[in-house]
């Protein structure tokens, strides 16, 4: 897991002198307390501003009047890139921090408190500004669309975490992003057959689950993913709005010859299609978001494709009979994405030994045994071949007219294309397996010349 967003921690031995270097403010210097929250407090790293002797960066402190036991959130934003920040007591003791950018602050007692603002190595120099809010610490109970809370993870609860309940008052698709300088968040979501987890989809250490949720009540744990990890996070829960031409919902049943478009949200969708009668049935699925990853099932058929289509983009060519299938749309990766499917059905005849340009036919292989078929060339000029099948690796060759070529993958996934220029006369086309292994249906198809 990555941990490229993780606080910048200082090196304990250094956090007893952190400022150290500081000169020690007079009654005439002395920065002004600051008592009201919600607060915006300003600043400036310069080459005059005091030295931590730890690191050698420069730092900028103020002096804060905090409530025992009241949660206070910083965080920081302006031209210093990424601030360390911590929290002192009057007494030079370190309260809470160091954390890059932000920070939770959460004193035990009523007091005056020192917030120091540093850069993060001594070349680090820029005018900042920080928001001092306060907050309330939501560890369970229910959350509604548009929650957006914070919360304590106590350390040894990784199995169980905090447990919230949300309820959906309408189907739609909904997002939840926890996010936390402290610890490396995971979030777990169940009910109504919905399985998700998450733990960094939101960058860095951060997690994200966005997904669509039918009518009804959920299940959410907000937890860390070692048993040591602990700390404030942030939890929100938002409705998304569905993108435009989005038709497609999950377990919808799809019609043959039609186009339809879903949207996948880090995990697959599935789609019933009933075929009443045999035939060669194509099935693609395309898109610019995702790696598109489509699957057929049913009636002993198992067929898989992720980049027949063309770039990114799925194709299956499966040979059926009257029944029903069930389509897995899927991505590689995560993330999300809009895809369109579309499903169409021909008569395609079986295929003999002989094949012409223009035609399809299907055929069956043993192992071992290729299929021979031969083409009749009338019309010289350049023909595309292709030998598809879900079954097995297609190994295509031709021979005739003082022309050998074969060809194993480049119609995509594992099927065979020969583009070529053939001269009028017979030609012989060798249907196989790669590696002579392996059994099952195929697609034979000769273009006419292009």
């Amino acid at each position: 897991m990555p941990f490229a967003h993780r606080a910048v921690a200082l090196p304990l031995a250094g956090l007893a002198i952190l400022l150290s270097g500081c000169k020690e403010p007079t009654a005439s210097t002395a920065p002004p307390v600051v008592h009201d929250v919600p607060a915006t407090l300003s600043g400036e790293l310069s080459s005059q501003s005091p030295i931590n002797l730890n690191d050698g960066s420069r730092t900028h402190s103020f002096d804060l009047q905090l409530q025992g036991g009241s949660l206070y959130r910083v965080e920081s934003s302006g031209a210093l890139n990424q601030p360390v920040l911590l929290l002192l007591s009057e007494q030079g003791e370190l309260i809470s921090g160091p954390r890059n950018e932000a920070l939770f602050l959460q004193p035990e007692k009523d007091g005056r408190y020192r917030l120091a603002v540093s850069g993060k190595d001594a070349s680090d120099y820029g005018p900042f500004r920080v928001e001092l809010s306060t907050g309330e610490l939501t560890n369970d109970g229910e959350l509604q669309p548009e929650a957006d809370i914070l919360g304590r993870l106590q350390a040894g609860s990784t199995n169980n975490g905090n447990h919230y309940s949300l309820q959906v008052a309408e189907q739609g698709l909904y997002e939840l992003v926890m996010r936390s300088a402290e610890f490396d968040t995971v979030l777990k979501l169940r009910g109504k057959g919905l399985n998700r987890t998450d733990d960094d989809s939101a960058g860095g250490t951060d997690s994200r689950l966005l997904t669509m949720l039918p009518e009804g009540s959920y299940q959410l744990i907000a937890s860390g993913i070692d048993a040591a990890d602990q700390g404030i996070y942030s939890l929100s829960f938002k409705r998304w709005e569905m993108p435009e031409g989005v038709t497609l919902g999950d377990g919808d049943q799809l019609q043959l010859g039609e186009e339809a478009t879903g949207m996948l949200t880090g995990h697959p969708q599935t789609y019933r299609l009933a075929v009443e009668q045999a035939g060669l049935l194509q099935v693609s699925m395309r898109s610019d978001d995702i790696d598109s990853l489509l699957e057929l099932s049913g009636l002993g058929i198992n067929a898989r494709d992720d980049d027949s289509g063309g770039g990114y983009d799925a194709l299956l060519s499966v040979v059926v009979e009257p029944g029903v299938y069930r389509i897995n749309a899927a991505q590689h990766g995560n993330g999300e994405g809009v895809f369109t499917l579309h499903t169409e059905l021909t008569e395609v005849a079986p295929l003999d030994d002989r094949i012409a340009p223009g035609e399809t036919r299907v055929g069956r292989l043993t192992e071992g045994q290729p299929a021979i078929a031969k083409l009749q060339i009338e019309q010289s000029g350049r023909y595309r071949i292709t030998l598809r099948s879900s079954d097995f690796d297609a190994l295509l060759g031709l021979e005739g007219e003082g022309v050998e070529a074969t060809d194993d993958d480049s119609a995509g996934g594992t099927n065979a294309q020969l583009e070529l220029y053939l001269e009028a006369g017979e030609y012989q086309l060798l249907n196989s397996t790669y590696g002579n292994e392996g059994t099952g249906n195929f697609v034979l198809a000769v273009s006419a010349p292009l």
